[in-house]
């Protein structure tokens, strides 16, 4: 019985560790801006990690080359458990697939978590 609880909590406190932020919608849509011939994408962004503050935007094509985009920020800043919309815009002739977004680690600080998480949404 111990054990069963021993490994019940064991498995609670790791699997807590590995969380990592969210982005939505998984399949978005791409969709007609204000400007002639460009498209709009719009995401939103939740951070569950409490070591990662900074997060940078990437967009690439179905073997994972980059992709030219325009958004507002392409590193910005989200809090733990903040919320974040999202806008990138595409030209209209795009090989975009993925829109993607990466946790940054911060250089010298041994407290901080070394573990990256990227998190990808596909293109209808």
């Amino acid at each position: 019985m111990y054990t069963t609880i021993i490994r019940f909590l064991l498995l609670l406190f790791v699997s807590g560790s590995a969380m990592a932020h969210e982005l939505t919608p998984t399949y978005p849509e791409l969709r007609s801006s204000y400007m002639n011939d460009v498209y709009e994408v719009k995401l939103k962004m939740w951070n569950a990690r409490v070591d990662v503050e900074y997060y940078k935007i990437e967009v690439t094509d179905e073997d994972w080359n980059n992709v030219p985009f325009i958004t507002t920020e392409k590193v910005f800043r989200l809090k733990h458990f903040g919320k974040r919309d999202i806008s990138i815009f595409l030209p209209s002739d795009t090989t975009a697939t993925y829109i993607c977004t990466r946790s940054m680690l911060e250089k010298g600080n041994a407290s901080k978590s070394i573990i990256s998480s990227k998190v990808c949404s596909k293109i209808k």
